[in-house]
């Protein structure tokens, strides 16, 4: 998961909204067990929710793991299973985004 946190920050995602997206796309959450409130609440002594580095989000997932009685490494493994379809949309949505100003 490390490796994919590192692209992350290199596409300047690690923002608290993007992790949150992450998260929900790995469907760790799912509106029912884990909701989003509740992950923005385990991210609440985050100081900079634009710039969330990795030491805080393991501490953030390790807690939301620990609520529902799962392993860090079960969450860590759905997301970094998960990282390649997420950076690859953003990938694609930065790019249409380019090409729509570019045509202005």
């Amino acid at each position: 998961m490390d490796e994919q946190f590192a692209k992350l920050i290199k596409a300047g995602k690690n923002t608290l909204d993007g992790l949150i997206q992450w998260m929900k796309d790995a469907k760790i959450i799912d509106g029912i067990k884990v909701t989003e409130q509740k992950a923005r609440e385990v991210f609440s002594e985050t100081t900079d929710p634009k710039n969330v580095n990795l030491d805080k989000f393991k501490e953030a997932l390790t807690k939301l793991a620990a609520d529902q009685k799962k392993s860090v490494e079960e969450f860590s493994k759905t997301l970094a299973d998960e990282a390649p379809k997420f950076i690859d949309a953003l990938t694609a949505r930065a790019s249409t985004l380019k090409d729509a100003i570019s045509k202005k």
